[in-house]
C-alpha cells in the first residue's frame, strides 16, 4: 500500500495535498490537488512565473530529469530477478499497466477537511524495479503513472508535477537496488536488504518534494510536514516491500498463484474502506454535533448550516434558495470557509418546489454528476430549497440523502424557532420600551413580594436605584412613616385582585411624597405568583388641593389682619373720637392708614398676579426703567422691614443699575422677607451686592430648610409654597417669588436660586447696567 495523501487549507486558498502533490485555488484560479500533483487554472503568465508553488513543481521536474539521467547511465541493463519467461516486450507493457490499476485503485480516508488516499502503487514500482532492466523500470512507471492520469483526467500541470516528484523517487528506489542489491537473480539477504533500503528512500524522497510544497500552502515549515508523516509513510514502505516481494517471487516460482495474490490486496484495500467510512463517520458526526448547537442557537443558521454540512458530506457544492427569492446561498470545496450570494443556478429552476428528496442529473455544471434536492420546509411551511452536489468520483447514499431530508427539516424547525424568538423580541422590545418610557411608576413583584422590576419612572420617583432595588422585598424600598399605612402596601387578596391604595412614603433624602399604588395581582392555590403594580405621584395634585383650601383660608386670614385693626379703630373714633386726645386721634388715624395701604399692596399683589398667565407675557406691566442706585435701594429695603436679621453687604460707591425703582423695592421686599419666614427666629438673612462687567447682582441668602432640587422652578409659580405636604406651617400667599421673577424679567433682568435642604438658599436678582455705562 502506498503512504497517505493529505488534503490541507491555507487562510487564503484552499488545497488538495496528496503525498505526491498538491491543489491549490485561488481567489482567480481553481486547482485540484491529489497525491500526485498540483493543477492550477491557466493565468496570466507573468503570474506563474513568480508563482512559489509552481518554482517548487520546476525544481522537481529538474530533479526527477537529473535522477533519470543517473539511472540511464549508471544502473546497467540487467534485472535484479531472473526466471521470468515473458519477452520484456511484452513485459514491459504489462508491468506498465499493472502500474496504472495500482495508481487508479485509491481508498480516500478523511480526516476532517485532510484527506488520507492510500493506494497500490508503490508495490506495483518494486515489482517492476525487481523484474525490469533499470530503464524499462523506470520507463514502466511512467508510462503507468501517465496513463493513470490519463484515466483519471488530471490536468497538466498536476500530472507533470506527479511525473516528476515520482520520476525522481522511484530513480532513488531503482539506484539503490541495483547498485546495492546487484543482479544475483534470486532474493538473497543483499537484495532483500537493497529493497527495502530503496523503498525507505523512495518514501523519503517522495515525502520531502510533498512537503515543500505542502509547507507553502499551510504556512508551516517543510520540516513540520516531514515529522508530521514519517511513522505513516515508514508502515506503509514496510507494507510495500512486504506486497512487491512477495507477488514477485509468486511471479517468479509458482505463477499459478499470482490470482491468489490479488486476495490480500483486495483484503488490505477492504479494510482501509472500512476504516474510511468510519472516519467518514466520525468526522461527519463532529460536524453534526456542531450543526445541532448551531441550529439551537438560531444565530446566522442557513450560513452556519451550509458550512457544516459540505463538510459533513464532503460535497463539492452546498446551495440553499430561500422561498419566494432568486438568489440563492451557496459553498463551494474550493472556498470552503466563504459563503456566497448569487443568482441561483437554472438546474435549479424546476426542482426549487419539490416536495421531497429529488436526484437531478441533466443541465448540470461541468463537473457535476448529480446533484440532490431537499425541501426545507416544516409545520407546513416552506422556507426554501437546500441542493448539494458531490465530489465527481463520489456518489451519495439513500442513507446520506434521507439524513439530508432530515437535516434540511431541522433547519426550518430552526428557521421557525428564529421568526417566533424575533417576534417575541419585538413585542417584548416594544412592552420594555413603554415600561422604561412610562411617566408611571411600574414595579413587579413575585409570590414572595419580591421585586422583579423597577422601572426609571419609579427611580425618578423613589429615588431608589433599579440596581438596588431588585431581588429586594418590596417592603424595604418603601419609607412609610404613618404607622397605619405600612399594611396597605400590598391590599390585594385572592378576592379581590384588583385594589389601589394611596399613602406617603419618604424618599432617602427626606422629602415626603403621596404615591397611589393601583395592583394587580395573579393568585394560585398557595397564594401570591405575581404582583404588576403602577405607582403614581399624587403630591402635586395633593399639594394643589390642599393649596385650594389653604389659599381661600389664607388669603382670608391676610384680609382679615389690616382689616380688623381698621374696622376696630373706626368703631372706637366714631364711638369715642370726641374724647380722645388729639395724639390718640392721630395715632390711630396713621394705624389705620397704614393697615389700609398694607391691604391695598396685598389686594394689588393678588390683582396683579391674577391678570398673569403661566409664561407671563400676557401683560404689558408698568415699568419705568432708568438708572438707579442699587446700593442705596437695597439699603432702604433693610430700613423698611426694620428686621436685625438682616444684614446687608454694600460696596462703598454707587453701584447704578438700569431698573424701576418702585419695582425694584418692590422684588428685593419679596425676596427678603421670603427670607425672613423660612429661616428661624435667630437666622440671619445675609443681602450682598455685587457687580460684574455685564451686570449687577443682589444675592439674598437664608438658612432655612432649603428647597428640594424638583422644586426649585416650582417655587417661581404662582400660589406654590415650598411646604410639607401634610402640613403648612408658615403664612403668606405664595405669589411673592412669582411676582418677584415677573417684575425683574420685565425690566429686563432674573431672579434665580440655588438651594442645599436643611442648608439654606440663594436668591439672585440680576440687573442690567445702564446705557451709558454698557456703552
Amino acid at each position: 500500500m502506498s503512504a497517505p495523501a493529505r488534503q490541507g487549507e491555507a487562510a487564503d486558498e484552499q488545497g488538495t495535498v496528496g503525498r505526491t502533490g498538491i491543489t491549490r485555488s485561488a481567489a482567480d484560479e481553481q486547482g485540484t490537488v491529489g497525491r500526485t500533483g498540483i493543477t492550477r487554472s491557466a493565468a496570466a503568465v507573468r503570474a506563474r512565473v513568480r508563482d512559489p508553488i509552481l518554482r517548487r513543481v520546476t525544481a522537481v521536474g529538474l530533479l526527477g530529469v537529473i535522477l533519470a539521467a543517473l539511472v540511464v547511465a549508471f544502473a546497467g541493463d540487467r534485472e535484479v530477478l531472473h526466471g521470468i519467461t515473458v519477452p520484456t516486450a511484452v513485459l514491459l507493457p504489462g508491468l506498465a499497466l499493472l502500474t496504472c490499476l495500482a495508481e487508479v485503485t485509491v481508498v480516500r480516508l478523511r480526516h476532517g477537511e485532510a484527506v488520507e488516499e492510500l493506494s497500490l502503487y508503490e508495490a506495483a514500482l518494486v515489482i517492476d524495479v525487481l523484474l525490469l532492466p533499470p530503464r524499462e523500470a523506470l520507463l514502466a512507471a511512467a508510462a503507468g503513472l501517465v496513463a493513470a492520469s490519463v484515466v483519471q483526467r488530471r490536468p497538466p500541470v498536476k500530472a507533470a508535477f506527479n511525473l516528476g516528484t515520482y520520476t525522481a523517487a522511484v530513480s532513488v528506489l531503482i539506484l539503490i537496488v541495483h547498485l546495492a542489491g546487484g543482479s544475483p537473480g534470486t532474493v538473497t539477504p543483499r537484495v532483500l536488504v537493497a529493497v527495502v533500503a530503496g523503498t525507505f528512500a523512495f518514501t523519503a524522497v517522495n515525502l520531502c518534494c510533498l512537503a515543500q510544497v505542502l509547507g507553502l500552502i499551510n504556512g508551516r515549515s517543510p520540516w513540520a510536514v516531514v515529522r508530521a508523516e514519517a511513522r505513516l509513510s515508514a508502515y506503509m514502505a514496510l507494507g510495500t516491500v512486504a506486497t512487491g516481494l512477495t507477488t514477485t517471487v509468486i511471479a517468479l516460482h509458482a505463477p499459478l498463484l499470482l490470482p491468489f495474490m490479488a486476495m490480500p490486496a483486495l483484503a488490505v484495500t477492504y479494510a482501509y474502506r472500512a476504516a474510511a467510512r468510519e472516519a467518514d463517520e466520525r468526522a461527519r458526526s463532529a460536524c453534526l454535533l456542531r450543526l445541532s448547537h448551531a441550529l439551537a442557537e438560531r444565530e446566522d443558521v442557513e450560513r452556519r448550516f451550509l458550512l457544516l454540512v459540505r463538510e459533513a458530506f464532503d460535497a463539492e457544492l452546498a446551495l440553499i434558495l430561500p422561498a419566494g427569492q432568486d438568489r440563492a446561498l451557496s459553498v463551494t470545496a474550493a472556498e470552503s470557509t466563504v459563503v456566497h450570494r448569487g443568482a441561483a443556478p437554472s438546474w435549479l429552476a424546476g426542482a426549487r418546489e419539490t416536495d421531497g428528496p429529488a436526484l437531478l442529473t441533466e443541465h448540470l455544471a461541468t463537473g457535476q454528476r448529480h446533484v440532490v434536492v431537499v425541501p426545507v420546509a416544516a409545520g407546513g411551511r416552506r422556507f426554501g430549497t437546500a441542493a448539494f452536489a458531490p465530489r465527481a468520483r463520489t456518489r451519495m447514499s439513500t442513507g446520506d440523502v434521507t439524513l439530508l431530508a432530515s437535516l434540511a427539516n431541522a433547519l426550518a424547525v430552526s428557521l421557525r424557532g428564529a421568526q417566533h424568538l424575533d417576534r417575541l423580541v419585538e413585542e417584548t422590545s416594544k412592552l420594555q420600551a413603554v415600561v422604561e418610557q412610562s411617566a408611571e411608576g411600574i414595579m413587579v413583584v413575585d409570590g414572595d413580594a419580591l421585586v422583579q422590576m423597577w422601572n426609571p419612572a419609579l427611580e425618578a420617583l423613589t429615588r431608589v436605584p433599579a440596581a438596588e432595588a431588585l431581588g429586594r422585598p418590596m417592603a424595604q424600598l418603601f419609607d412609610v412613616p404613618a404607622p397605619q399605612e405600612p399594611g396597605v402596601l400590598l391590599p390585594a387578596s385572592p378576592g379581590a385582585p384588583r385594589a389601589a391604595a394611596e399613602l406617603t412614603i419618604r424618599r432617602p433624602d427626606g422629602e415626603q411624597r403621596r404615591i397611589r399604588m393601583a395592583h394587580s395581582a395573579t393568585f394560585a392555590a398557595d397564594g401570591l405568583t405575581r404582583d404588576v403594580v403602577v405607582i403614581s405621584d399624587l403630591t402635586r395634585e395633593y399639594r394643589t388641593e390642599r393649596l385650594k383650601s389653604d389659599f381661600i383660608a389664607m388669603v382670608s386670614h391676610e384680609l382679615r389682619t389690616p382689616l380688623t385693626p381698621i374696622v376696630g379703630y373706626v368703631d372706637l373714633l366714631r364711638k369715642r373720637g370726641d374724647r380722645m386726645t388729639p395724639q390718640k386721634r392721630s395715632d390711630a388715624l396713621e394705624l389705620i392708614g397704614d393697615r389700609a395701604a398694607h391691604l391695598s399692596r396685598l389686594v394689588e399683589d393678588l390683582l396683579l398676579a391674577s391678570r398673569f398667565g403661566d409664561s407671563g407675557d400676557e401683560i404689558a406691566l408698568d415699568v419705568s426703567a432708568a438708572s438707579h442706585d442699587l446700593r442705596a435701594l437695597v439699603g432702604q429695603v433693610g430700613q423698611d422691614l426694620g428686621s436685625p436679621r438682616v444684614v446687608v453687604t454694600v460696596p462703598d460707591a454707587p453701584v447704578p443699575a438700569y431698573c424701576d425703582g418702585g419695582r425694584t423695592l418692590q422684588v428685593l421686599a419679596n425676596l427678603i422677607g421670603n427670607g425672613l419666614k423660612y429661616s428661624a427666629a435667630d437666622a440671619p438673612v445675609e443681602v450682598t451686592v455685587r457687580s460684574t462687567a455685564q451686570a449687577v447682582h443682589v444675592d439674598v441668602r437664608d438658612h432655612g430648610r432649603g428647597i428640594p432640587a424638583d422644586e426649585l422652578e416650582l417655587v417661581f409659580e404662582k400660589f406654590y409654597r415650598v411646604e410639607d405636604p401634610m402640613t403648612m406651617s408658615t403664612s403668606g400667599t405664595g405669589i411673592g417669588l412669582f411676582l418677584a421673577r415677573r417684575l425683574a424679567r420685565a425690566m429686563g433682568g432674573d431672579v434665580t436660586v440655588e438651594s442645599t435642604l436643611d442648608v439654606g438658599s440663594v436668591f439672585t436678582l440680576t440687573l442690567g447696567l445702564p446705557v451709558q455705562i454698557r456703552a
